[in-house]
């Protein structure tokens, strides 16, 4: 069952369990079975806010100095006998189907902890990555963000997956993890950009590093033109269940969910992101060297930096490559590092 499934249940015992008294404690439903660390569901009976929390030996619970800092929650370490119950609460219940979507997040990595520290580690690890999501992304990728996530997850799985399999391009995606190029793999990158204007196209460029192939053996621009459409084409939440699908039972599977989670997405937003689709009217690829247009940390005089800027697609033409000639060079091993 899930976790959105057992509020309401809680929170009915929670009203008759506080009939005419002040009560203090939880109202619990255990969820993840486990000889160590029981996970359960919980309801407090004085705020009838929403909790999750493991029982844990106190003795392993780190000091508080170790546990994040999250808006709009709070860590919650409450005796229960010889017992613990540690875990997080939601401060406000107008966060509480954000607060689902962390329990859920939060359930999976504790469950795959097999033992009793393990499953603490998880718990702080997981709100520390949902630390930085919460203060920067509660409402939603932005629309330049989504189509930037469908560009990445229909290279992902229309291009990356068939050629390299599930484990190998799922590791390669790293935009979503802050690093220069979206992709990284065989020693290469590959950059995904995508408009839905008419040309002649023009991509933004988020930094001096992002096309530059210092320390790659090769580095690639994709850009796919995009038509977007309301109420037609391939809405982002599509995209994510086709990739659901096609990596469900894999090692990469897991990965995957963190990647999406960095890069922004959660399941609660679906309903903002199913009006509008997009379709892939094409796509062009450039080989990313000596001489293509672009402005890299090297050429940046002292105090210069953060840089972002415009690139006419017109300017890279003497650098057009096949799709063919990417799809090589995903397949291949790494090419010996250049530095130009």
């Amino acid at each position: 069952m899930k976790i959105e499934n057992l509020w309401p249940q809680l929170e009915s015992a929670r009203a008759n369990a506080s009939k005419g008294r002040k009560a203090s404690g939880w109202v619990l439903r255990q969820i993840r079975p486990s000889a160590a660390c029981p996970l359960h569901a919980g309801v407090e009976l004085m705020s009838g806010q929403r909790g999750l929390l493991l029982r844990v030996e106190p003795s392993l619970v780190p000091s508080k100095r170790h546990w994040p800092n999250c808006r709009g929650l709070e860590i919650v370490s409450s005796p229960q006998g010889t017992e613990l119950l540690f875990g997080v609460m939601m401060k406000e219940s107008r966060h509480s189907d954000m607060f689902s979507a962390l329990a859920e997040d939060l359930a999976r990595r504790v469950s795959q902890a097999p033992v009793s520290e393990g499953k603490i580690s998880a718990l702080l690890g997981g709100l520390a990555r949902w630390q930085k999501f919460l203060a920067s992304k509660a409402e939603g990728l932005s629309p330049e963000a989504r189509r930037g996530l469908w560009a990445e997850l229909h290279f992902l799985g229309c291009e990356l997956v068939p050629a390299c399999g599930p484990e190998r391009s799922v590791a390669a995606w790293q935009g979503p993890t802050g690093a220069a190029q979206d992709f990284l793999i065989g020693g290469g990158a590959i950059e995904i950009k995508a408009t839905s204007g008419k040309p002649p196209f023009v991509v933004t460029v988020s930094s001096e590093r992002q096309l530059d192939s210092q320390g790659l053996s090769r580095l690639f621009l994709r850009h796919y033109a995009l038509a977007e459409r309301e109420g037609a084409g391939e809405p982002l939440p599509v995209t994510v269940a086709k990739l659901r699908a096609l990596l469900a039972g894999t090692a990469a599977a897991e990965l995957f969910e963190d990647r999406l989670l960095q890069a922004g997405y959660l399941d609660v937003h679906a309903p903002l992101y199913e009006t509008t689709g997009w379709i892939a009217r094409g796509c062009s690829d450039f080989a990313v060297k000596k001489g293509f247009p672009r402005i890299v940390e090297k050429d940046l005089p002292p105090g210069v930096g953060s840089l972002r800027y415009a690139l006419a697609l017109a300017a890279c033409e003497p650098y057009a490559v096949t799709a063919e000639v990417l799809r090589r060079a995903i397949k291949s091993p790494p090419l010996p590092k250049h530095h130009k």
